[in-house]
């Protein structure tokens, strides 16, 4: 399977996961989108992954490279911005939106590269 494929398969079990939590009404599915969402219009976090997805993009870690800047970059949001620390959930929140507007941008590279 070639990468566009394996990112539009990832795209769709998402939005699959993200649909199901919405028709069944599953809280926790739901709140961390609408967080996940909140995160998304964050400057910060935008700025943050599309600087690091164009620069790490040809390493052999990438994914991994980009986990850590996701953790790094959640960690100084909430203390140095927000000035105090955060919660599992707030974190991997961050940390998600973060690896997802990667994504989507590799996605996009990909599909305007073809």
């Amino acid at each position: 399977m070639n990468k566009t494929k394996s990112y539009f398969t990832i795209l769709i079990a998402v939005t699959a996961v993200i649909a199901v939590g919405y028709i069944f009404n599953i809280a926790n599915i739901i709140y961390f989108t609408k967080q996940c969402l909140n995160y998304a219009g964050n400057n910060v976090i935008a700025t943050s992954a599309a600087v690091c997805a164009f620069i790490f993009l040809g390493n052999k870690s990438y994914w991994l490279i980009l986990s850590g800047c996701a953790a790094a970059t959640s960690l100084l949001f909430q203390f140095v911005i927000n000035g105090h620390g955060a919660g599992l959930i707030t974190t991997l929140a961050q940390m998600a939106t973060f690896l997802s507007l990667a994504f989507l941008m590799n996605l996009v590279k990909l599909i305007i590269n073809k």
